[in-house]
């Protein structure tokens, strides 16, 4: 089946050159456009599956990530022939890891009655796939981030809080990446200015504070979880193994950092502080 395909991505406002699998300054703020551009010449795609002249192709793209349980799909477009456009928007709170996008070319309708043993006969069937892979990297893996307005969430004077560790779930076999979400308030002027130049020496001092008041919170979260242990092997990238990890930091016993913690909680997240800061 002889067709021509290219696929044009942005990530946020920057578009991914052709070929480039890396969107290295992808946050989690960053939506994902598509656009996959193809031409097919129907007719002779049609002879060539032994279909009716009658029968209706349809393409659509299908995306998924891999930090999340993500799977969205684009409107199905009649394939008439000629060239054409089909896009898909993948919000940026839905998605981490790396996003897989495929084109997918499937069998609408079969037309007349087909003969030939190896026409596809079911609708659904796709006689056409092409695909491409986004590794979505920088700051993204290290701090979850994404801009809430926090007075949507009901927070009083919502313009002077900062942020919020937020985790949609407290199973330690799941993603991390989908289990943990550092929302900043977009209502507070601070951080709309650290969100609008990320590169700034007031923006890098504000991103420092955040990463370290986001391993306090994870450490918190670890300290009270009745399920949380340091001798069970949890999967990479599970939130069981990120909260074991930051106890690690600390000692080798979950016991004993829980105790240490009741008797001076500042003295812990102290030490903690200069753990992250070596890194």
């Amino acid at each position: 089946m002889s067709t021509t395909l290219s696929w044009e991505v942005s990530v946020g406002e920057t578009t991914l050159e052709d070929g480039e699998a890396v969107a290295e300054d992808w946050t989690y703020y960053d939506d994902i456009f598509i656009k996959c551009s193809y031409q097919l010449d129907l007719k002779a795609s049609l002879q060539r599956l032994r279909l009716s002249p009658s029968a209706r192709l349809g393409a659509l793209i299908i995306a998924r990530s891999s930090g999340t349980p993500l799977i969205m799909t684009s409107e199905v477009l009649d394939v008439r022939g000629g060239r054409q456009q089909i896009y898909l928007t993948v919000p940026a709170d839905q998605i981490s890891g790396t996003v897989s996008l495929e084109l997918q070319i499937s069998v609408l309708t079969v037309g007349h009655a087909v003969e030939s043993p190896f026409a596809p006969k079911r609708l659904g069937n796709t006689v056409f796939r092409f695909d491409r892979k986004i590794v979505l990297e920088g700051t993204a893996p290290r701090l979850p981030m994404l801009p809430v307005s926090f007075a949507d969430h009901g927070i009083a004077g919502s313009s002077t809080s900062l942020w919020w560790l937020r985790l949609t779930t407290r199973d330690l076999a799941a993603n991390a990446s989908a289990a943990i979400w550092l929302w900043l308030n977009a209502d507070n002027p601070f951080i709309s200015r650290m969100l609008d130049d990320s590169e700034s020496p007031e923006s890098e001092t504000w991103l420092r504070f955040l990463e370290l008041d986001f391993m306090r919170q994870l450490l918190r979260e670890a300290l009270t979880h009745d399920e949380l242990s340091l001798q069970t092997q949890y999967p990479e990238e599970s939130l069981g193994y990120v909260l074991s990890g930051v106890v690690r930091l600390l000692g080798e016993s979950l016991d004993q950092v829980r105790q240490r913690y009741r008797e001076d909680p500042g003295r812990v997240e102290a030490e903690l502080q200069s753990k992250v800061g070596a890194n």
